[in-house]
């Protein structure tokens, strides 16, 4: 079930925008937030006894404490938030360990990384998405939660970054057959990192590491190549009620647009020639 970050995220945070500069104090801030490098404006905070300056190329991560957020004028920015009981479930399955202690980010965001504008140009693809395609599949949901959860951790410096950009050991080949076997088993379910490594006893840094040397590509790569079998078989014998928008929906595709861009890619044809060609023979 998704976590719901999208539907808050939907509603009230995920573009923030202030017309005048105001200030606002959390003694125990209770999750985890973060915001890349501002749309415009800036402001100063106070995190966990810190100053940090957010302005162009410089944003900001909150963990659970105390914060005191000031922000100018004019001030706009993109932002997430996640539950801590939930990014640490995603931080076990990345790096394999469920012992770990409490996580800790450095407040202080380098706006201008790399990794920082790929986790910029995510939120801004997402915001895009529910805009246009509200509600979206479950299963979409929750993988696009996924993505931003696993961003949001390799991209932040935490007291585990260690662990998230250290070469990772081998997943065995059985390992990655049986991911395989899992993905195209529960293909219309979401297929989450912890999914994956609950199915393979094996981290899921070391199984996508392995499966991309051993395939060529990633196990969510692998998921949409399944998921797009399955809406041919379907677009290929349709019944009278058979849409190419409800087969991508039930195939787990939250825009019918990107799903006919990633189709015509597969097979060599859009949709509506497989469907046609399915109602004609």
């Amino acid at each position: 079930m998704p976590d719901e970050i999208l539907r808050p995220w939907r509603r009230r945070n995920r573009h923030g925008q202030y017309d005048s500069e105001f200030k606002i104090s959390f003694p125990d801030f209770n999750t985890f937030a973060g915001s890349p490098s501002p749309l415009k404006g800036a402001g100063a905070h106070k995190i966990g006894g810190r100053e940090v300056a957010v302005s162009q190329g410089s944003g900001v991560v909150l963990s659970p404490g105390g914060a005191t957020l000031h922000y100018g004028a004019d001030f706009e920015h993109l932002s997430m938030t996640v539950r801590p009981a939930t990014l640490m479930g995603k931080l076990a399955a990345i790096v394999g360990d469920l012992r770990l202690g409490p996580l800790h980010f450095d407040p202080a965001a380098n706006g201008r990384d790399p990794q920082s504008l790929r986790l910029e140009r995510l939120l801004r693809f997402v915001a895009t998405e529910i805009e246009l395609c509200w509600p979206m599949p479950p299963t979409a949901q929750s993988e696009l939660e996924q993505a931003m959860m696993t961003s949001f951790l390799l991209t932040n410096p935490n007291n585990y970054s260690g662990l998230l950009h250290g070469e990772p050991l081998a997943a065995a080949p059985w390992q990655v057959r049986l991911a395989e076997q899992f993905i195209e088993t529960n293909w219309d379910q979401p297929i989450t990192i912890e999914a994956l490594t609950a199915a393979t006893n094996v981290s899921a840094r070391s199984l996508f590491s392995s499966f991309k040397a051993a395939r060529g590509y990633s196990p969510m790569d692998f998921v949409k190549r399944v998921r797009l079998g399955r809406a041919w078989r379907k677009l290929s014998k349709p019944d009278a009620e058979t849409s190419v928008s409800a087969v991508a929906y039930e195939c787990g595709f939250g825009n019918p647009g990107h799903f006919a861009v990633d189709y015509r890619r597969q097979f060599g044809e859009r949709p509506s020639e497989t469907l046609r060609r399915g109602r004609s023979g």
